[in-house]
């Protein structure tokens, strides 16, 4: 059974490459999810940010990949893009995580970070790259009509 993960938190990463788990996520990640996450590259490759799964949904995001056909060139991208660059990563004794240097370049994280939970996973974003995208969006998402999106 997974857990609903929601909200944004603005963080910080440390000289080791850590950021601090919001408290409110550590004991739920530590009793359903063993303590543990996964963390990867998103399938679209314009975007520069972090996926990071509870190990419930990333089983889940796993086996939906497996099943795809990979006669289909697609499939093999994202396959790789996403499976390719998981890593699995514990929470330490004061609820930290180590984002792998190789992530870390990806997602060009710098100090500032934003953590935004989309039900199943967080995002990680560099602070300065979370608001340009926001307000990029602001524009370019305007029209929302196509989504059937109604609030």
């Amino acid at each position: 059974m997974s857990f609903a993960i929601y909200g944004m938190t603005k963080l910080s990463l440390d000289e080791r490459g850590r950021f601090g788990v919001p408290t409110r996520y550590r004991e739920e990640l530590r009793v359903r999810s063993e303590g543990k996450v996964w963390m990867t590259k998103p399938p679209e490759p314009s975007e520069t940010r972090l996926l990071i799964y509870p190990v419930p949904a990333w089983r889940d995001v796993e086996s939906r990949l497996l099943q795809l056909d990979t006669n289909q060139k697609i499939v093999r991208y994202v396959q790789r893009r996403v499976m390719g660059s998981a890593t699995e990563a514990e929470l330490d004794g004061n609820g930290r995580v180590l984002v792998p240097q190789v992530l870390r370049e990806y997602a060009d994280l710098d100090k500032n970070l934003v953590l935004v939970g989309l039900g199943n996973r967080f995002e990680l974003w560099a602070d300065a790259i979370w608001q340009e995208a926001m307000s990029n969006g602001d524009e370019e998402y305007a029209d929302m009509g196509d989504l059937g999106f109604r609030y």
